[in-house]
């Protein structure tokens, strides 16, 4: 009986190492994921290691203070950094990217995108991102639009709406209109062109 026991326990004390030792491996790999991650954005917003650590700080604080993990906003600020921004316009842009996709339920990648594009098109700075986040994600909740053809839409449009003196909130209102008429965001983008 005594036997027994110490071979059911035996088995529960591997069957429980064993666990640990996968879940010790996932964490070394998503920590591996993350450091590749982040240093891809470093070098890409071409960091200088003070930054590099800034920029890593930040991220780091965002995942373990928000709904997105630090890997998604690695992978996001290596979208604003692709977009042009530098390391302090990245840190100041991205809780409103990570509040609009929050918001919407979206990518955190591409609602990084789509920010910084219309950042871009309408020569906002990068602390406008809460702005511009929240217009476009209040269109897509109020229309069938999404995000994504906020994005679409802006491609085609923003950069001669800005020079009209379309404002982004009539843009977004507008691609919300469109959308809600049936033409998807490339489509309400290109009629949009004015």
């Amino acid at each position: 009986m005594l036997d027994s026991a110490m071979k059911t326990a035996g088995t529960g004390l591997a069957v429980a190492g064993a666990a640990m030792a996968v879940g010790l491996g996932l964490a070394i790999k998503k920590g591996a994921e993350f450091e590749q991650q982040i240093t891809k954005a470093g070098a890409i917003a071409e960091a200088s290691s003070a930054e590099f650590a800034m920029l890593k700080n930040a991220a780091m604080d965002l995942g373990a203070s928000t709904s997105k993990s630090a890997s998604e906003v690695a992978v996001a600020m290596q979208q604003l950094a692709a977009s042009g921004f530098d390391v302090n316009k990245i840190i100041g842009a991205m809780p409103g990217i990570i509040s609009a996709a929050e918001a919407s339920g979206e990518n955190l990648a591409r609602v990084s995108e789509v920010v910084a594009s219309a950042l871009n098109a309408f020569q906002l700075e990068a602390t406008d991102a809460t702005k511009v986040a929240d217009v476009m994600s209040m269109a897509a909740n109020k229309s069938a639009a999404s995000v994504d053809d906020m994005g679409f839409a802006f491609k085609y449009a923003a950069p001669i709406a800005k020079t009209l003196g379309v404002s982004l909130e009539e843009l977004a209102a507008a691609t919300g209109i469109m959308r809600d008429a049936g033409l998807e965001g490339s489509q309400a983008g290109t009629t949009l062109r004015f």
